[in-house]
């Protein structure tokens, strides 16, 4: 079976998503202008436009019932998101948040890893590079990745956040957050102002640490209390083909998983919240 795709946002990342599709067998992309009437017979779309504009440009396709790839994050105020949650059960078309780490097989070996180690006692993340962007501030360029990640290894959303921004005033370019999981700190660096790129996430827990390092060559690297180091091994497929396999499967049968609004939408909620913070100069809010 065919599948024919609409792709709204052709920059840098839309056409990453059109070249991995496209290596797929029987799968057709039409690049679809914002703004611009869709083909009849999309049996999916993909939406890469910019971050404030996700809902706007996404809620069309939910409503029509068609599956829709929202690139993450979801929405950039709690408000949007939830109105594609709405749609989205009103409706019953799948949606999926493009959360692209949850794919990479090295942060899925360190899931496996996890349970060995013991209790986690925090999380520290490092985002940061020298790439602006105009549409949003730094946190929802940076935290996506930080907070999906977390979500998926502690289980839980975050109760509460205190974030600082170091950088830009209350639209930030540099910016430090706290999210607290229960009694586990998850804290994440974020920055457009540095010209040494780094996509890093520290996962210390009662018998060793665990590092997942983007930019390295290794990527894994396994600290042990007793002083040994060791490189896990993943695969190496790519985390893109991975993530876009899995939308093509849940548009060819329909079938919606509701992790992905979940995850969303707590995305969404934490992030307004410590901007929230920012804005009141580091003052801790409940989620």
């Amino acid at each position: 079976m065919s599948l024919r795709l609409g792709l709204v946002g052709h920059g840098r990342w839309g056409r990453n998503l059109e070249r991995t599709l496209l290596s797929f067998p029987d799968v057709a992309v039409t690049v679809i202008a914002k703004g611009e009437s869709p083909p009849p017979g999309l049996d999916g779309v993909l939406i890469a436009t910019q971050s404030a504009t996700h809902a706007e440009t996404a809620l069309p396709y939910i409503e029509a019932g068609i599956s829709t790839f929202i690139e993450k994050p979801m929405a950039t105020t709690v408000f949007d998101a939830r109105r594609i949650e709405a749609a989205a059960h009103r409706t019953g078309s799948l949606v999926f948040v493009g959360h692209i780490f949850l794919y990479h097989p090295a942060f899925l070996a360190a899931l496996e890893l996890l349970p060995a180690m013991g209790d986690v006692r925090y999380l520290y993340c490092e985002g940061i590079n020298a790439q602006p962007r105009a549409d949003s501030s730094v946190l929802w360029d940076w935290l996506p990745h930080d907070l999906s990640m977390a979500l998926a290894i502690l289980k839980r959303e975050p109760e509460s956040v205190t974030a600082w921004s170091l950088s830009g005033g209350d639209t930030p370019t540099a910016a430090v957050s706290k999210f607290k999981f229960g009694n586990i700190p998850v804290v994440c660096t974020t920055s457009w102002e540095s010209a040494s790129p780094r996509r890093r996430t520290t996962i210390a827990c009662q018998t060793a640490t665990l590092i997942f390092d983007d930019k390295s060559e290794r990527r894994l690297t396994l600290y042990d209390r007793d002083g040994s180091i060791t490189y896990p091994t993943f695969s190496g497929e790519l985390p893109l083909t991975l993530e876009m396999k899995e939308f093509l499967n849940a548009a060819q049968t329909g079938k919606t998983d509701p992790v992905h609004i979940k995850t969303g939408m707590a995305v969404v909620r934490a992030i307004a919240a410590a901007e929230e913070s920012i804005r009141l100069n580091g003052q801790t809010i409940m989620l």
